[in-house]
């Protein structure tokens, strides 16, 4: 057999295998695959706490607007955060409390970042900073009839004996605040509140002076008008330092020093 024709034998039988190798394949049935569909997660379980409705800053009186019931997830909920199913009434009732550290937007509120009317803390809360406040001795007669209550704004004014027996009055702090009289922090609408003393919110100098004038004379407060209080944040005191005439300005608790120049008077 001559060569030519064993490579067409060879080839044929080649193409033989290929050809039964296709009919093969194409007669078996094909497996179409089904996509996977994966099941949703399931939704996590939430609860809602009590969180701050916007940023509030240390010594902020609480307003039921403040708060508000935010969904917090029922895994990450801490002990201490405020539940609505454990306490619905709980707006209402820290309403009037005073921050005690600062508190976040949207951050759940705790019993411990706040301070309720009643506490021993509550007083140093409501103080603004840099400020101190000074128990002065009052009555009814000293102060304007019981009339004067928390938040308002009076002249302190002190009355002493002079060497030749003679009394003289004299303005001592003007347009000052009212923290408290006796145990009574704000108005409740009760009218008129007669204490044995009232707590003044006083700048360190004026606390060292009303301390100097209550061991020398009698103090009365004396009412200031709402119309002529003011500005109710803030206190300007003159004082000298180094020749050097400063005045002090506090507005909203804070401390602002503007030199007036040379000391001559």
């Amino acid at each position: 057999m001559n060569p030519t024709r064993i490579a067409i034998l060879v080839a044929a039988g080649l193409a033989a295998i290929v050809a039964a190798f296709f009919v093969r394949n194409a007669m078996q049935p094909r497996v179409v695959e089904q996509p996977v569909s994966e099941a949703p997660a399931p939704a996590a379980s939430s609860v809602r706490v009590l969180a701050a409705r916007s940023d509030l800053a240390t010594g902020q009186r609480i307003a039921p607007g403040d708060l508000y019931w935010q969904p917090w997830p029922d895994e990450a909920v801490s002990p201490a955060y405020i539940r609505e199913t454990a306490d619905r009434e709980a707006i209402s009732r820290l309403s009037g409390s005073v921050v005690r550290s600062a508190i976040a937007q949207g951050e759940p509120v705790t019993e411990r970042r706040l301070v309720s009317p009643g506490q021993s803390s509550f007083m140093a809360a409501v103080i603004s900073p840099g400020m101190r406040a000074v128990a002065v001795p009052t009555s009814a007669r000293a102060g304007a009839g019981g009339f004067i209550l928390p938040n308002d704004r009076v002249d302190v004014i002190v009355t002493s004996q002079g060497q030749g027996g003679a009394f003289s009055s004299n303005i001592l702090l003007e347009n000052v605040r009212v923290l408290a009289i006796d145990q009574t922090y704000a108005e409740d609408g009760s009218g008129a509140v007669v204490g044995s003393t009232a707590t003044l919110e006083l700048t360190p100098t004026q606390a060292r002076n009303a301390a100097q004038a209550m061991a020398q004379g009698t103090l009365t407060l004396s009412l200031r008008s709402l119309a002529d209080a003011g500005d109710n944040d803030a206190v300007v005191e003159h004082e000298s330092t180094s020749g050097e005439r400063v005045v002090r300005v506090f507005r909203y608790g804070r401390e602002q020093r503007v030199a007036l120049g040379g000391g001559g008077d």
